[in-house]
């Protein structure tokens, strides 16, 4: 996601935020949607982990535009949104969609990063991208898992060694 260079960091912000609200929003949807209790829990911690992204900016924003009302953009910037907000997204497409929002949020925030104007500020924004990053790469996992089984977001419980080939005598 290549940040517009006429974009003012206010308007950064705003963008920021609101996709970290959005992130929060398919996630929990996720965590809803799925039955299988190790793949909820991860999606509650990432759901808790898009709220300290917020929280964080939010903060930022407070302390470099004290004075400034924050407004956030009418809906994210992030494609697929309004599929990602459907009762009838499948499980499969939203991780998908999940997955492709982590891989733009850490690039926007690299490059964000590059812009930020004091080295506290840079650093913080290489953490978020790199923390995004590493969302991306747990929600992989776990896409990868579900297209070897498919059954197993949809049990509560999902037994390995029934699906495994047995070796031995």
């Amino acid at each position: 996601m290549g940040i517009d260079p006429n974009l003012t960091s206010l308007e950064i912000m705003g963008i920021a935020i609101r996709s970290e609200i959005a992130a929060y929003d398919i996630y929990d949807r996720l965590a809803k949607r799925v039955r299988n209790r190790a793949l909820k829990e991860k999606f509650l911690f990432l759901k808790g982990e898009e709220e300290k992204h917020r929280t964080i900016l939010e903060e930022i924003y407070a302390k470099r535009f004290p004075e400034v009302e924050l407004v956030l953009p009418p809906r994210s910037l992030l494609p697929k949104v309004d599929i990602a907000l459907s009762e009838s997204a499948p499980v499969p497409e939203l991780l998908e969609i999940a997955m492709e929002w982590e891989k733009l949020s850490e690039e926007f925030y690299a490059d964000f990063a590059k812009r930020a104007e004091d080295a506290k500020g840079r650093t913080v924004l290489q953490y978020l991208s790199k923390m995004e990053g590493g969302h991306y790469h747990l929600l992989k996992t776990e896409r990868d898992f579900i297209s070897q089984f498919p059954d197993y977001y949809d049990v509560e419980e999902f037994h390995f060694g029934e699906e495994m080939v047995h070796f031995g005598p």
